[in-house]
């Protein structure tokens, strides 16, 4: 198969709130492989109320510069580049103003971290990412642990539609450039569990033997269609929940990448994501990136 060229981020968009999660986000965009003339675009959105006090907006500002910095320290420490680090400060509700700069920054991809400065210590998933995440129309990168590396051991949780082709070329372009090898899951489900008997895995009966020939033939189908020519696609067929399969496999696999598409279909494509999506990102100990499908128009709250 020919070599399909690798996809380049121009532009990433890290919001931060100066907590531990959005320094994370920030040093993980700064390992991000970027194109030549690519740039970083660090915002930080403050209350409407706090923007007309001076004192805050001169102590934001400071901690913007700051953090600027950490990207480049970083990404020099890693041996790459220093990328461009544009440095911002917005106005308004965090959630609107990241996606609308997102949009006006073309942005290819925003970095975020899981929990904010606002989440308490039981919530898994910060409001301003969540937001980010369910109502914007752009690839996301959830950012859940300290970055130490580029990524080298990515997941993705495949499914067997047209957002295979989008997550695999996304995955290819925030890995290190030398990845070989992705793993690619699907998990297929055998209906009617509980009234017909469907045996296991191991030991299927003819229903289920039938429906497990039936989705490994589409699944290789699928990865001959869509697999590079530089990266090997190694799939894996498991049957189940996929929410289940897909952490399985990451721990098994100890991923530090597990990606994802969504279809963005329906009109609440924009107020919830899938449930598979969001349940992987709130569970997985790596971070998650999600594909969004081709951007669509919705009115912001």
């Amino acid at each position: 198969m020919a070599t399909q060229r690798r996809a380049a981020l121009g532009a990433v968009l890290v919001p931060t709130d100066f907590s531990s999660g959005a320094r994370y986000a920030a040093e993980r965009a700064a390992l991000l492989p970027l194109s030549a003339g690519g740039k970083i675009h660090l915002v930080h959105v403050l209350a409407r109320e706090h923007s007309r006090v001076s004192g805050i907006r001169e102590e934001a500002q400071r901690l913007l510069e700051k953090t600027a910095a950490l990207v480049t320290r970083r990404a020099l420490t890693h041996g790459a580049a220093a990328p461009e680090v544009v440095a911002e400060l917005l106005t308004g509700e965090p959630h609107v103003e990241i996606i609308r700069r997102a949009r006006a920054v073309d942005a290819d991809l925003v970095v975020i971290g899981r929990k904010g400065a606002g989440a308490r210590l039981t919530k898994v998933i910060g409001t301003t990412a969540a937001r980010v995440v369910r109502m914007g129309d752009l690839p996301v990168l959830v950012v859940c642990r300290r970055a130490t590396a580029p990524y080298r051991r990515p997941l993705v949780g495949m499914a067997l539609d047209e957002s295979a082709r989008r997550v695999l070329r996304l995955v290819r372009a925030v890995c290190a450039p030398d990845v070989g090898t992705v793993h690619a899951v699907h998990a297929y489900r055998v209906p009617f569990q509980g009234f017909v008997p469907a045996g296991t895995e191991d030991s299927p009966t003819g229903f289920h033997r039938e429906l497990k020939a039936e989705a490994a033939a589409r699944f290789e189908k699928l990865i001959e269609t869509i697999a590079p020519g530089d990266v090997r696609l190694k799939p894996l067929l498991r049957q189940g929940d996929p929410r289940l399969v897909i952490l399985d496999e990451a721990e098994r696999l100890r991923a530090d990448l597990v990606a994802l598409g969504t279809h963005g279909r329906s009109g609440l494509a924009h107020a919830l994501l899938g449930s598979v999506a969001e349940s992987v990102i709130m569970a997985a100990r790596c971070d998650v990136l999600v594909a969004r499908p081709v951007r669509f128009t919705f009115e912001l709250p």
